[in-house]
């Protein structure tokens, strides 16, 4: 942040350095051209067909099935990690699909739902997660049945919803079930890769996919890809660890995800339809996790432009970016200058092949929730509006798949958690498991609930926001702005004002707008500006935002 100086010298070099006047607590920018030194060549940032891109159009939200909701107090794990009650399943998933509806979501991705429990065993910690597979070709009985999942699933299409699982490929448990119901056979191997792609030993009684077997691995792994979709509908997968698995592999893997959700359709009565109401196939996306540095991201998940395999895996890099200029990363970086959003714009850029489809997010269930780092940064005076900060980026900024984790859109957090964590002997991951909410929300979290449906609904009805041509425009310490253009639609602006105490007052010239139109302010009660030259300027606040459109925006933020 930027100090007012008050001599005239330093006032003078101030606006130089930072492109604005500042006079009395107000900061003046204008916003007159398109910054040159950021394009963005990805497929989600460069859609000019007019056509919304379905993959980019996705609006997920994630839940982690242990903790999120109870439905059947019959079927609880009553163990893992975190401060949640840890009795989630299906059915209590099944009961928030409206909730998740009205967000203004299209989709929902559930941790692993698949059995790892072998009957006669008291579950452990580790098989509340999930993430340690017994069984992959039916459901864990601590979560529901099979039928159950395609009750599930059957609910959400009839809501507007795609489905995906969480596909774990690459590891699981060392008394795994081996043999597919077509006879494929999984191999296994205690030489496990880890995200800097060097091996590590998995933990006790767990083990890892061998995939030099053969091919073998790679025909059960495929089997399971496909079993999914063909008999439960799937839209896709979350691929969990995805370094873990070759990179061929992948593509074979992908290719078979794309031809068996080509050919499925839906029954008659629980046909899901697009947004144009057309009757649609499983979408087939494959989301990687590969928590690395771009470039290994590059070489292990994207593989190159002329020989790709995965399209999408999650922009760990920018969701750092964020939480450090909003407020800390978990290891205690900061830094609250809009030009580390920049500059992690433009590391993305430059590190990943065009045809990524980024998929971002603000936290996740290996991750702090945002409001607990907005905690251990010490900003608490500024809690409510740093988390509507990070879900207008999230909603507008971004074009492309994004990410909601269960709870952000109301703020959620765990009051004291660094003190629970040391009494606990919890990790930094648990932070984020806890009990989910659908309903008796305080006024402070139905505040953020309404703002964060508003941006998903208006995301929604436009292409630009979505899958628009993203322009960065003036970015100083204290702003961040851009341009969102999409053929056919409206152009929109976001403006992020992150200084604590000065409004922002911008300017935008007709340079940037259809000049037969006038621009307006959709978030505050203050209206843009006309002046006499044609352009309008906008006010906001103190670590605020606004979003600006030419358009006939279909309702105001209100």
């Amino acid at each position: 942040m930027k100090t007012i100086i008050k001599t005239t010298l330093s006032l003078v070099l101030l606006a130089l350095l930072s492109g604005c006047a500042s006079n009395n607590g107000i900061d003046e920018y204008t916003l007159d051209s398109v910054n040159s030194n950021w394009y963005n060549t990805f497929k989600s940032y460069r859609n000019d067909t007019g056509t919304v891109d379905p993959i980019a159009d996705l609006r997920i939200y994630q839940v982690m099935v242990e903790s999120f909701q109870n439905g059947d107090d019959s079927i609880n794990f009553d163990t893992g990690y975190g401060t949640s009650s840890h009795k989630g399943d299906l059915q209590g998933i099944i009961n928030a699909i409206p909730y998740i509806k009205s967000l203004g979501m299209n989709a929902i991705w559930m941790t692993p739902v698949f059995r790892t429990v072998p009957d006669g065993q008291t579950p452990s910690k580790l098989d509340a997660t999930g993430y340690y597979i017994y069984d992959y070709f039916n459901v864990e009985p601590r979560f529901g049945t099979n039928e159950k999942l395609k009750e599930l699933i059957d609910t959400a299409h009839k809501n507007g919803l795609y489905v995906f699982l969480d596909g774990v490929f690459g590891h699981f448990r060392s008394d795994v079930i081996t043999k597919s119901p077509k006879g494929n056979t999984l191999h296994m191997t205690g030489k496990c890769i880890g995200s800097n792609l060097q091996p590590y030993n998995p933990p006790e009684n767990t083990s890892c996919t061998d995939f030099d077997t053969n091919g073998d691995s790679e025909k059960f792994m495929t089997e399971v890809a496909t079993h999914y979709i063909e008999n439960y509908k799937i839209d896709g997968w979350r691929l969990d660890q995805a370094y873990q698995v070759p990179l061929d592999t992948w593509r074979h893997i992908k290719k078979a995800v794309e031809n068996t959700s080509a050919s499925v359709t839906y029954k008659a009565s629980v046909t899901y339809k697009d947004s144009n109401g057309k009757d649609v196939h499983p979408l087939g996306y494959m989301v990687g996790e590969i928590w690395s540095d771009n470039p290994t991201m590059a070489k292990t998940g994207y593989g190159p432009n002329k020989n790709p395999a995965l399209d999408s895996c999650f922009d760990f890099g920018l969701r750092y970016g964020i939480v450090q200029t909003l407020a800390t990363e978990e290891w205690g970086k900061q830094n609250h200058s809009a030009l580390n959003l920049i500059d992690l714009l433009k590391y993305d850029e430059n590190n990943l092949p065009s045809h990524a489809y980024p998929n971002l997010m603000i936290t996740n269930h290996d991750l702090v929730r945002f409001g607990d780092l907005i905690q251990r940064a010490g900003l608490q005076d500024s809690y409510d509006k740093r988390v509507d900060l990070a879900l207008s980026y999230l909603a507008i900024a971004h074009s492309g798949p994004i990410t909601n984790y269960y709870g952000e859109e109301i703020g959620q957090d765990v009051p004291n958690f660094d003190k629970k964590r040391n009494e606990m002997g919890y990790y930094d991951d648990h932070v984020a498991r806890d009990n989910g909410k659908i309903a008796n929300f305080t006024d402070k979290e139905l505040q953020h609930q309404r703002l964060f449906t508003y941006l998903m609904k208006l995301r929604a009805q436009h292409g630009a926001i979505s899958n628009g041509k993203m322009e960065l425009l003036k970015i100083r310490g204290s702003l961040f702005s851009c341009r969102k253009t999409f053929k056919r639609d409206d152009t929109f602006f976001y403006l992020m004002n992150l200084d604590k105490s000065n409004v922002a007052k911008i300017t935008i010239s007709n340079e940037l707008f259809a000049k037969d139109k006038g621009l307006k302010a959709l978030i505050s009660s203050s209206p843009a500006v006309k002046n006499a030259d044609g352009s309008y300027t906008v006010t906001v606040a103190p670590l605020s935002f606004e979003v600006v459109t030419d358009g006939e925006a279909k309702g105001f933020y209100e």
